[in-house]
């Protein structure tokens, strides 16, 4: 910035010298004029070295004010940093926190009171809805263990007639070679699976043999005396009796009972 002044002082000066000796060449004849030029190029020198003398002096004080300037900047910033920790100002940002937390509770007391309101006007009807939600649970809850039960009660009745005609087979025929005996081993193993997937739904043999006579569950074909149980004892099965898991009768074994 102080060059560019320095420069523009400089060719103010050449201009004037400039303007003068052009007055000069049009008023003034040849002798007179390398007279004037002389008279001329003299002060031009004057003029050059004042203008040196008053850029220079525009540099010092334009460096001066610049020092003068950054000493001001620096108490500046030092007085900006004590206001932000003066005792005043740290006091009034305590203030200004405690109303915001003031208000924010206003708010949530204000929200508080909307809801107990409406606790109180809606809250025994929201208890009823959620009541009949749990009856409405659990009564489709027992309407489909009451339907699987009847699905796997039907189930096992047919498979038990299969069950039977095993049974009389297994009791009516003996193997009389390796090839019969590999035979009924076959059907064995069969006969096995088919128990193992009725255990697996919940369908277990009655017990009959040894235990006492229980209309329930067991149906008496006929009474006899047997030496081995005392009366009203289950002493022969003459046909397996199921129950479901939950105790439910599929159906009755046959026994004779002792008299």
């Amino acid at each position: 910035h102080s060059a560019n002044k320095k420069m523009k002082i400089q060719n103010t000066f050449a201009l004037l010298a400039l303007t003068a000796y052009n007055v000069e060449a049009f008023t003034v004849g040849p002798s007179q004029r390398s007279t004037r030029v002389a008279a001329i190029q003299q002060p031009q020198t004057s003029f050059s070295t004042a203008t040196q003398l008053y850029a220079e002096e525009s540099d010092a004080e334009a460096t001066e004010n610049e020092e003068t300037k950054e000493e001001a900047a620096a108490p500046a910033a030092s007085s900006t940093d004590d206001i932000l920790n003066s005792p005043a100002f740290l006091k009034r940002k305590i203030d200004v926190l405690k109303s915001d937390i003031a208000a924010v509770d206003a708010k949530i007391e204000a929200q508080n009171t909307v809801y107990e309101e409406n606790k109180a006007e809606w809250g025994p009807q929201i208890e009823d809805l959620r009541k009949e939600n749990a009856n409405i649970q659990e009564r489709l809850k027992k309407q489909a263990d009451a339907g699987s039960g009847t699905a796997i009660r039907e189930l096992a009745q047919k498979i038990l007639g299969v069950l039977d005609n095993y049974d009389r087979a297994f009791s009516s025929v003996t193997p009389s070679n390796d090839e019969e005996t590999a035979i009924e081993t076959t059907y064995k193993e069969a006969h096995a699976s088919i128990l193992s997937t009725l255990a697996d739904l919940g369908v277990k043999p009655v017990e009959t043999v040894g235990i006492e006579f229980d209309y329930e569950f067991h149906q008496a074909v006929m009474m006899r005396p047997d030496e081995d149980y005392e009366e009203g004892i289950v002493c022969e099965e003459l046909a397996k009796g199921y129950a479901a898991e939950d105790g439910t009768l599929i159906r009755a074994a046959m026994v004779v009972v002792a008299a």
